[in-house]
């Protein structure tokens, strides 16, 4: 009885990816309208206020990739340096204020595209100042500090540095909106103990972090978009940081979007400072016996053009270990990015799965890239074990980058697939580590090829692996390896040397093995991916026939071909031999078992030891030959006298 197999493409389990247009419009234009009032409340009935003055810092201002197209006023306030003032005279009641403003970002980064030396040696006077401890940025705390020189330890790149605090504080502190309830945000020393904050504080603790190891940040709060679906509105208060380079000035990094060195044009600045939690709105009075209530900033935001297109220059591509799998094996899944800019450029990689597929370790991986630079991100997939075996299922895969760049990538599962183990995709993992670790593991290039990618058990095939030095340091003692078979060889600057090996022919089937090209300065792999058959093999199975037959029986002989081995074998030719007649069949490949049946009746044998022969010839890809016989007889019994005279005219 066949299987009846059925295919199932799970994209419906896919997440959308969402409209991109707040990471990659060149420009953005959008109106921004921030309103409050405060109200005037004598204590007793003779009070007053002669003058109320707000003194506003929080509105969007000029910078470098903004423009302040319109800002109005009501009532007329004066704008001085990075204040708006309001004023009023003889104030009673309630005072309204607003400020209503067009701005437009352009997309732009700044582009490091020089190594700057990390810890910084010298600063200008008035940058100092950022590398300081303030209120909420407690940098001096004692555990802030042990955390930072953990994470830039034996790190000499200053861009390199903040990535690694940046990537530490994204993924190891959790974003509660919780902490929205507290009036005054907490301090870096409370984020890092306690592994929660909103942006404010995720942003804080990443200053903090910066600044004790001598790395100038400083606070800037504004609105920015999202859509995430933690949020009833998509435009809203944020904050977010700066980070001052030598040679380059402040660069933006949001830890809390994973934008690291750029921010995309949603982000609107209103405000940079020391502290996260400097007042962003001061109010003075002068009376008797009167206050001045005040409230909350009210801050409503519309989008009000888009204009061009200007993505990151990335090449992303996605692929699995694994194009099938059995039901409960992992997999690996390998991201390849390359950075084709001429400068630093940092992305998360966001890994999106149907729910039968669960990711061993985050979901999202940062990544840093020099210039020019192509790095790959894994994951460890575990494929659920409860699916329906009569099912055949495609999982699809998708990668994206910060700014919403995909590569998209499948692969298949069913229970007639073979299983992979934890070991083996680990095993591949820890090399895709080892090579990142390995700064000169970039100036190496290793090249494997394989003779044939399909080969029969019994066919000599090598592996031909080229290994070249492209760095500007002679590479001693380099063990060159593939499948426990390892050569040493040496390679001087600009040298190329090569190594074959044999193929370890002990297990059948598809393999892809890692050729490894390493020593204390080196961890570089190249995987050769190619799949062993094994000798076709056909058995005569399931022989029935009956040991006696009487001269007026009908009876059958039945037999099966069944298939012994992975690969099929071809040109099948079966040759069916009774009493010198001969009945044949042919089959161009066998794929599964093929049953046979032939019908007999007494009377067509002949008295006494009937013989049979069932003979099988084929051949494999190679055309090179193979067979099998089996050999039985019946017996014609009890048979009369007249019976026997019939079958002797039978015999002509």
């Amino acid at each position: 009885m066949k299987r009846l197999v059925m295919f199932l493409i799970l994209f419906a389990l896919i997440p959308a990816v969402f409209a991109d247009w707040f990471y990659n419009s060149q420009n953005i234009i959008a109106n921004i309208d921030i309103s409050s009032y405060a109200e005037v409340a004598p204590t007793t009935p003779s009070g007053y206020i002669e003058t109320a003055t707000i003194n506003m810092t929080f509105f969007p201002k000029q910078a470098g990739n903004q423009e302040l197209l319109k800002l109005y006023t009501n009532p007329k306030a004066e704008l001085s340096e990075d204040t708006l003032k309001f004023e009023w005279k003889r104030p009673e009641g309630r005072i309204d204020f607003r400020v209503n403003a067009d701005v437009k970002t352009t997309n732009v980064i700044t582009g490091i595209n020089q190594k700057i030396k990390f810890p910084i040696e010298e600063l200008p006077k008035d940058i100092i100042i950022y590398t300081k401890p303030s209120e909420t940025i407690n940098s001096d705390d004692e555990a802030i500090i042990r955390v930072a020189s953990e994470l830039v330890k034996g790190e000499d790149d200053l861009y390199a540095a903040v990535f690694r605090i940046a990537d530490w504080t994204k993924h190891n502190i959790n974003y509660n909106l919780s902490t929205l309830t507290a009036e005054v945000s907490q301090k870096a020393s409370w984020v890092l103990e306690n592994r929660q904050g909103v942006c404010d504080e995720l942003t804080s603790l990443f200053i903090a972090l910066l600044r004790s190891v001598g790395i100038p940040a400083r606070f800037v709060s504004g609105i920015s978009y999202t859509n995430s679906p933690l949020f009833p509105e998509n435009w809203g208060a944020h904050g977010w940081a700066e980070v001052y380079f030598p040679g380059y000035g402040w660069v933006p990094f949001d830890v809390t979007y994973g934008q690291f060195g750029w921010v995309d044009p949603a982000h609107i600045k209103f405000k940079e400072s020391i502290d996260s939690d400097e007042p962003s709105t001061y109010y003075n009075w002068l009376g008797r016996n009167a206050d001045l209530k005040t409230r909350k900033l009210e801050i409503k935001t519309e989008l009000k053009e888009k204009i061009g297109y200007a993505k990151t220059q990335l090449r992303l591509e996605v692929f699995p270990l694994k194009k099938a799998v059995s039901f409960g094996s992992y997999n690996l899944l390998e991201a390849i990015v390359e950075n084709v800019n001429d400068f630093y450029y940092a992305t998360e990689l966001q890994l999106s799965k149907p729910k039968e597929v669960s990711i061993i370790g985050e979901d999202s991986k940062s990544v840093l890239l020099l210039p020019k630079e192509k790095k790959k991100v894994f994951w460890i997939l575990k494929l659920d074990n409860s699916l329906e075996d009569k099912y055949s299922y495609t999982f699809p895969l998708i990668v994206s980058t910060s700014n919403n760049m995909t590569s998209e990538t499948s692969f298949a599962s069913n229970i007639r697939e073979n299983d992979v183990s934890f070991e083996e995709v680990e095993q591949i993992a820890k090399l895709i580590e080892e090579e990142k670790e390995k700064k000169y593991s970039g100036n190496v290039v290793l090249d494997c090829k394989i003779g044939k990618d399909e080969f029969y058990e019994y066919e000599n095939v090598e592996v031909y692996c080229d290994a070249k030095n492209t760095g500007n340091i002679f590479l001693d003692d380099l063990n060159a390896c593939f499948e426990n078979q390892c050569k040493k060889i040496s390679l001087g600057i600009s040298q190329t040397k090569n190594a074959t090996f044999e193929i370890n022919k002990s297990s059948i089937g598809y393999r892809e093995s890692p050729a490894t090209l390493r020593n204390d300065l080196v961890s570089k792999a190249s995987y050769v991916k190619f799949k062993i058959k094994d000798i076709p093999k056909i058995e005569i199975d399931a022989l029935k026939f009956p040991a006696n037959a009487s001269y007026n029986e009908n009876f059958a002989v039945s037999f099966a071909l069944a298939k012994k081995s992975q690969s099929n074998p071809k040109d099948v030719k079966v040759l069916f031999e009774h009493n010198g007649v001969q009945k044949r069949w042919q089959i161009s490949e066998l794929s599964e078992n093929r049953k046979f049946v032939i019908n007999f009746i007494g009377k067509q044998l002949k008295y006494g030891k009937n013989n049979y022969k069932i003979d099988v010839e084929y051949q494999d890809d190679l055309n090179k030959e193979y067979d099998k016989q089996e050999k039985f007889s019946i017996e014609l019994a009890n048979v009369t006298l007249w019976q026997r005279l019939m079958l002797w005219f039978n015999g002509f």
